[in-house]
């Protein structure tokens, strides 16, 4: 279990260790032959209530934990800014909604531990199809989202038939029982015509599940 530290140097001389150790994860530090009762309570409980918000901030954290791509927090708090940023430089955004199909029946056949390796096969693709610059996250349990920075409508179908390919390049060199298979949709933020980062994740969503109907019904 995790705790909050106090560190207490042997002397005044040992800033260097203080250093060390409050880089190391110490909340705070008392220097030896300077304690009271009064200052080493005050110490120890600012200590507890720094750690606390250090455990609140890291439930808030922006990145996945399992894919290491950005959760959905931090796809809209970076994606609220690439969309900020295109109002001002005129460029377009293209936002890809992705799902994992079958990622149920993965889980229940197989194990969890084979869908977890299946998402994370998913996201390593996704970080291999698109571009550094773009924003790549895991918004939900078998769904992803990329924003694709300056681009047109007309690049949609190409970054569709990109993904597509490296997925099928992936199915064809793994010898398992499935294969990894995707519903797609996307969504464009004209730079004229400015929007949220909520409103291209609603539209994409809704185009990935017009897509996922015609092929499964």
């Amino acid at each position: 279990m995790e705790l909050p530290i106090l560190t207490i140097p042997t002397g005044t001389d040992d800033e260097a260790l203080t250093v060390q150790a409050l880089r190391a994860g110490a909340q705070d530090y008392l220097i030896k032959g300077q304690i009271d009762n009064n200052l080493l309570v005050r110490a120890m409980r600012y200590a507890m209530e720094r750690y606390q918000i250090q455990v609140v901030l890291r439930s808030l954290a922006l990145i996945d934990e399992l894919t290491g791509l950005y959760n959905r927090r931090g796809f809209v708090s970076i994606g609220d800014k690439h969309l900020k940023l295109a109002d001002r430089t005129k460029r377009g955004l293209v936002l890809i909604f992705v799902d994992l199909d079958h990622l149920k029946q993965i889980n229940d056949t197989l194990g969890h531990q084979e869908g977890d390796r299946a998402l994370i096969e998913t996201a390593k693709i996704l970080t291999e199809t698109f571009r550094r610059s773009d924003v790549i996250a895991r918004i939900g349990g078998d769904e992803f989202a990329v924003l694709a920075i300056e681009a047109c409508k007309n690049n949609v179908e190409s970054l569709i038939s990109r993904l597509q390919k490296n997925f099928d390049a992936y199915n064809a060199g793994e010898n398992r029982s499935y294969k990894l298979s995707l519903s797609v949709g996307a969504s464009f933020c004209d730079p004229e015509d400015p929007c949220l980062i909520d409103e291209l994740l609603d539209r994409a969503d809704r185009s990935m599940y017009a897509q996922k109907k015609c092929m499964y019904g």
